[in-house]
């Protein structure tokens, strides 16, 4: 019993990071996309990081705040971000205020990566749900049809038995 119970507990924290980990990579997917949205209603780098900050919050949110308040006084993106995916947006923002190269372009870019590569993880979920449901439904559907199916037989059977 011990055993198990330390088992279910390391599973259920190995899915309580894996689903932080998610639900950060979906904020990190919808900053691109609400900022590549405020791009393309024409507004500048600052307005739309800031809106797209002030309406996603959280930890995300609040980093890109961060970030915002360093270009405010410094000019620039110096953050790099909390992983590769974030690290790779406020690259791509902090080349393109240097360069004066277009942003929307490779701002959709990344949010599609973003979005692309979630759908890809949601489908990999998907496709192990048969096979996790396999063994729950052998518990609980055979029993029942060896009830329904075999045991009249059986019944019948011991009752022509003269025993």
């Amino acid at each position: 019993a011990a055993l198990l119970g330390l088992a279910l507990y390391v599973r259920g924290r190995f899915r309580t990071r894996k689903a932080v980990a998610r639900s950060h990579s979906r904020d990190v997917a919808e900053l691109a996309e609400l900022i590549s949205i405020g791009l393309t209603g024409g507004m500048g780098i600052r307005p739309a990081l800031r809106l797209a900050a002030e309406t996603l919050g959280g930890p995300v949110g609040d980093e890109a705040g961060m970030v915002l308040r360093q270009m405010t006084v410094g000019g620039s993106v110096a953050c790099a971000g909390a992983d590769s995916a974030t690290a790779d947006l406020y690259r791509t923002i902090r080349r393109s205020m240097e360069s004066g190269a277009p942003l929307l372009d490779p701002v959709r870019r990344i949010a599609d990566e973003l979005h692309a590569g979630l759908a890809a993880t949601d489908l990999e979920a998907l496709r192990r749900v048969p096979v996790a449901m396999l063994f729950p439904l052998t518990l609980l559907i055979l029993p029942g049809f060896l009830l329904l199916t075999v045991a009249p037989a059986l019944v019948e059977a011991f009752g022509r038995l003269d025993l």
